[in-house]
């Protein structure tokens, strides 16, 4: 209806300016808008003041205050339509025979003064409300952009309300962004010179449907969003855009009115892709029609390629991945697909069910249990027993398959099958010894230290079916074999056999392979060190020459190359077992990437992090920081926390002091604790081209082991105090102030045991706690060195390596800077326990220094954001 001839042609009649507005564009009316809200908020204060006052009465003052003092120009409204000012009474009549405004109304002393009091109330709430408006305006100023849309670019479009959906769903988003569409038209406008400006309306195109919209409300789409929709419309392809293209697609009468300006956080919300839906993927079904080629190029064909028959069922290869529904999968799909296309065959590495697989499939698996059954009866894991000597059926444990798809290293898949004994079934299952012991991360990295500095090499090996390889399986223990182990043992199905080998499923299998490896390595003439049973050194006529640590199937092998002793050993054990590809120079060892340089070796994990993602959080949730968390977002902070810390023991320290107090936040979380850990992966994100680095030192120098101690008192959320320690490997001058390089040999960020009355008593435990790590690395790199020591006398052996604790702590360092250490004062437990470190410095000679709080690297290991230091020293090249 404000369309009509008639409105047009009254205001072309009265001289008024007819601007015709999208319907929901509010700022384009926003003088209109704020004088109704301001009449509102004039009228609640009147209220306020008088709580008889009927709404008809405090509309009219209101109004009429805003008439009459509101300056518009220079002039209030009212001055502008009837040329003056009301008097006292609000006329605008000529004052009768000039009598007083008193004398003109019936009660002077009750209608007259309640009628100026409430008119003076109100202008009062006008004038608080004007200077709150002039000053919000003053706030919120700000330039305006230019838009400058032009017929036919594609662009999505803002909607506040989607079809079909209610305009504001209990914890859902306020907006999003739809489309594509095309712009049809753009109204403009002509000022008083002239000039052509744009308007305040665009048209557009979408399907069928004609779409009016603002400029304030659209965005171009980005070049991946108008590559996506030109593939998903090959038919568009097939002639250029114009506008009656364009036109001829609209039906019938659909015509919708979409304006309405979104506000500025809906507005850049809904441009994140990671937390708006994009558009969505299409796979084509249809043959897609062929470009036009710019000019006819005559080609001549491969014959490498014009040898294969494209008729043959070899020929082509098809593989499904289906695209992830969620914004966050999208989005990690589309920045690398390969990437992805590999992990989803991955996570496909479940164990599957024959009843629901092909019968192309089922053969496949036919032949990869072959393998497995081959390895068993190559092993001799069953011995046939006669009839006499089986024993109950009741007695004997089963087997059964595991079946699943393992990934080549080209990406193609092949079935993998695993025959495991149900270890739970064994009657003596709960007496069964079942540690076995592994490589620690401090034998890793001396092990590096070790090879580096004496420029040795270091190669990895993978066992293949390593429990199958071990010795003789000691307890007599019976099972029921597989069907297809039974026919290779041309024996009845169900029969029951003895088990001769510790296979797969039993709960002490890893500790007979333990014992296996130590039999066989210390037959060669390997000596099991004390300090890791997982390492094994070989040591002729007192030259150390070469060291072996084992991580269950996975070994490291560090020695010279082209020592004759050496190599004859390597050639020994690689007939022994069954192994798979040996490594050098590069490889992974229990997920952390270890590549040796000239200077010496670096660690680090650049892909772990990727398969950790933040945990989700609605922007309503998000708000409430201090509400509690359910039990699955617990769970995935435990599971998130878990990888971060994971990450933290084997290449990234300044993580372990923040993973550590989130931890301790898990049982009594909130919606902080979940923002906390996701900044924290983001930042572990943006750092995780961090590599660690063992230096190489000169071959002449002697190394020393420095610990670096540091403690926060009580900044955990329990009241607990946190310590932390950071050992490294250097050379005698850094005992002197020098600059030197430090290898990372162990670090700790952990809770105190008891509750510290002081900082000075959180800073003494952190201290008796380091030397005590240091005392067990300066043992190990002893033994390394200088072969067994005298388990009744390890003092004498730890001395034989230099060692030197850093503290901050100006009360620890002058208690020990002293001859005798004197009890007093109001701490005298931890005067006590300080005596221990005071006997270290006597029996070990151990150093102690101070150092200020800059300089103290074990400071990343204590406090929240604290990771300026170890920052520092990776920049410095581990200095």
């Amino acid at each position: 209806v404000f369309r009509s001839g008639a409105v047009e042609d009254w205001c072309d009649k009265h001289g008024i300016h007819l601007d015709i507005v999208p319907g929901e564009a509010h700022w384009k009316i926003g003088t209109c808008e704020n004088a109704i809200k301001g009449v509102k908020s004039v009228m609640d204060k009147l209220s306020l003041y008088d709580m008889e006052l009927s709404p008809r009465e405090a509309l009219a003052e209101a109004v009429a205050s805003f008439n009459h003092k509101e300056l518009i120009r220079g002039f209030s409204p009212a001055q502008h339509i009837l040329g003056q000012a009301p008097d006292e009474t609000g006329r605008f009549l000529a004052a009768c025979q000039q009598l007083p405004p008193d004398l003109l109304v019936e009660n002077a002393h009750g209608e007259f003064a309640r009628s100026v009091k409430l008119r003076a109330e109100a202008e009062k709430a006008q004038s608080d409300w004007s200077a709150e408006q002039r000053t919000q305006r003053a706030l919120h100023s700000r330039h305006r952009p230019c838009f400058n849309y032009r017929p036919g670019e594609l662009v999505f479009y803002w909607r506040t309300q989607e079809a079909n959906k209610s305009r504001r769903q209990p914890g859902g988003k306020h907006g999003r962004f739809l489309g594509p569409a095309r712009i049809l038209a753009t109204e403009s406008r002509t000022e008083e010179d002239g000039t052509i400006r744009p308007g305040g309306a665009i048209w557009l195109v979408k399907g069928r449907s004609l779409l009016k919209a603002c400029p304030e409300q659209l965005r171009r789409a980005t070049h991946r969003e108008e590559l996506i929709e030109s593939l998903a419309e090959p038919s568009t392809q097939q002639v250029p855009w114009s506008f009656h293209a364009v036109a001829e697609q609209i039906g019938g009468n659909r015509f919708e009115d979409i304006t309405a300006v979104p506000e500025v956080q809906e507005w850049h919300r809904a441009k994140n892709p990671a937390e708006e839906v994009q558009p969505s993927r299409f796979r084509f079904r249809t043959k897609r029609p062929a470009e036009q080629a710019l000019e006819p190029l005559e080609q001549e064909p491969r014959e490498d390629v014009m040898e294969d028959d494209p008729g043959e069922q070899g020929a082509a290869v098809a593989i499904e991945i289906p695209m992830p529904e969620t914004n966050r999968g999208s989005k990690k799909a589309w920045e690398d697909l390969g990437a992805y296309f590999t992990g989803s065959l991955k996570r496909r590495a479940v164990e599957l069910s024959e009843k629901k697989m092909t019968h192309a499939e089922r053969e496949e698996f036919r032949g990869a249990k072959a393998t497995e059954v081959k390895n068993f009866i190559a092993s001799n894991a069953f011995h046939i027993l006669p009839d006499h000597l089986k024993p109950d059926r009741s007695q004997a444990i089963h087997m059964r398959w595991i079946l699943t798809w393992k990934l080549r290293d080209d990406g193609t898949r092949k079935p993998k099958a695993r025959a495991v004994l149900l270890g739970y079934q064994d009657e003596s299952y709960a007496h069964q010894a079942t540690t076995s012991p592994v490589m620690t991360r401090q034998s890793r990295q001396l092990l590096l230290q070790l090879a580096a500095w004496k420029r040795w090499s270091v190669k990895k090996g993978d066992v293949t079916g390593a429990f199958l390889q071990s010795r003789e399986y000691p307890d007599k223990l019976c099972c029921v074999p597989t069907p297809e182990i039974c026919e290779a043992l041309n024996i009845a199905p169900g029969s029951i056999t003895q088990v001769r080998r510790a296979c797969y499923g039993l709960v002490d299998a890893p500790l007979e392979w333990w014992r296996s490896v130590d039999t066989f390595l210390r037959s060669l003439g390997f000596e099991r060190m004390w300090a890791d049973s997982c390492c094994w050194v070989l040591r002729q006529e007192g030259i150390l020459r070469g060291v072996i640590s084992g991580h269950v199937d996975d070994f490291l092998f560090a020695g010279k190359s082209g020592d004759r002793i050496w190599e004859s050993k390597l050639e020994a054990i690689k007939t022994q077992y069954k192994w798979g590809d040996w490594e050098e120079g590069k490889f992974t060892q229990c997920g952390v990437v270890v590549e040796q340089t000239p200077e010496g070796f670096e660690l680090s994990q650049p892909h772990y992090l990727d398969g950790l993602h933040e945990i989700g959080l609605n922007a309503t949730r998000r708000k409430d920081r201090s509400s509690p968390t359910s039990e699955r977002e617990r769970t995935q902070l435990r599971a998130l926390l878990g990888g971060l810390s994971w990450h933290a023991q084997q290449v990234a320290p300044y993580l372990a002091a923040e993973v550590g107090m989130l931890l301790t936040e898990v049982s009594r979380s909130t919606v902080e604790t979940i923002i906390k850990a996701n900044i924290l992966l983001s930042q572990a994100k943006g750092k995780s081209s961090y590599k660690m680095k063992i230096h190489s030192f000169n071959a002449e120098d002697l190394l020393t082991l420095v610990a670096w101690v540091d403690a926060g008192n009580a900044n955990r959320s329990d009241g607990g105090s946190t310590q932390g320690i950071f050992a490294g490997m250097s050379t005698q001058a850094i005992h002197a102030g020098e600059v030197c390089g430090v290898s990372p040999i162990a670090w700790h960020s952990q809770k105190i045991d008891r509750t510290c009355r002081s900082p000075g008593a959180a800073e003494a435990q952190a201290a008796i706690n380091g030397e005590d790590s240091l005392y067990y690395a300066r043992f190990q790199w002893s033994e390394f060195l200088y072969g067994k020591p005298d388990l009744h006398q390890p003092d004498e052996h730890v001395k034989k390596t230099g060692g030197c604790l850093v503290t901050d702590s100006r009360n620890v360092y002058d208690k020990l800077d002293t001859e005798m250490l004197v009890v007093k004062g109001a701490e005298k437990r931890t005067n006590i326990e300080l005596l221990a470190l005071k006997e270290a410095q006597w029996n070990t000679g151990v150093s102690l220094r101070w150092v200020h709080s800059e300089a103290q690297l074990a400071n990343s290991l204590t406090k929240s954001n604290g990771q300026r230091e170890y920052e520092m020293y990776v920049r410095m090249g581990h200095q």
